[in-house]
């Protein structure tokens, strides 16, 4: 399946394939950004993730052995990375640097993929939201670790959000929805009531716009925020998805790196 549309580009190079975010060619002189596609795929029980490594790094001229990645426990950790290191990054789930050449991994199947790049200052960021790294601000905080540490200006940073659970089929259950009134209150605009199963009730939950509702309340332009608007459920046979897939999910990954 083709996955264009006027935020994304499909890329095929071979067999390997990928997505980019058209506003991110943009600045393409000054970085390289890909979230793979299906057939490739990276989770660390999966024997041929180094390979697939290096094949989708090769197609995008980066050295996979300065790869930065996490081991992803759904935490607010966003850790500002100087230099390489083969630290496995045991509690963090998201990275920001201005070095050249150290690429940033996360990896997902059906979690928020969050790319954030301010072009004034040069300082990029991945982040991992999962609907728990979502309820504890984990891009907002992300951003508010640009400005810390770089100087950055919120309203310089490209947010560029990719393939997730939407909507659409983010079914969720009461307590769910307690837990983001605690921390949001009014949160009637992010779900929608769906049927009762079993006796419970269940919701649809929108996590994109929340995230979005959020970057914007600490100083991201709307104007800089670019949405997938794909959804990893609906293209499953295109990415992973836990929802659908279940135990045999394996991980998608969303890559960035400073030239």
């Amino acid at each position: 399946m083709d996955l264009n549309n006027e935020n994304i580009l499909h890329v095929k190079k071979g067999d390997v394939e990928y997505l980019q975010f058209k506003e991110l060619l943009k600045y393409s002189d000054k970085l390289q950004y890909a979230y793979s596609l299906k057939p490739l795929q990276f989770s660390d029980k999966n024997e041929q993730a180094s390979a697939n490594y290096e094949k989708i790094c090769k197609a995008l001229e980066i050295d996979s052995n300065q790869i930065i990645k996490s081991a992803q426990k759904h935490t607010d950790v966003v850790k500002d990375i100087k230099e390489y290191t083969d630290e496995k990054f045991e509690f963090v789930d998201g990275f920001i640097t201005n070095k050249k050449n150290i690429p940033l991994v996360t990896k997902y199947a059906d979690c928020t993929p969050i790319i954030l790049y301010d072009k004034m200052k040069n300082v990029i960021g991945n982040v991992h939201s999962g609907w728990r790294g979502t309820l504890q601000r984990i891009s907002a905080k992300a951003v508010k670790l640009m400005i810390e540490k770089y100087n950055c200006n919120p309203a310089d940073i490209v947010v560029c959000i990719g393939p997730c659970i939407k909507q659409c089929h983010f079914q969720v259950e009461e307590d769910f929805i307690d837990k983001f009134k605690q921390e949001f209150g009014n949160i009637d605009k992010y779900y929608k009531i769906g049927e009762v199963i079993e006796g419970k009730q269940k919701y649809y939950f929108d996590t994109t716009n929340l995230i979005i509702d959020y970057l914007t309340e600490i100083g991201i332009k709307r104007e800089n925020i670019f949405d997938s608007n794909i959804c990893s459920v609906c293209n499953v046979a295109n990415m992973s998805s836990y929802r659908a897939e279940k135990e045999k999910a394996d991980r998608n990954m969303n890559i960035v790196m400073l030239k």
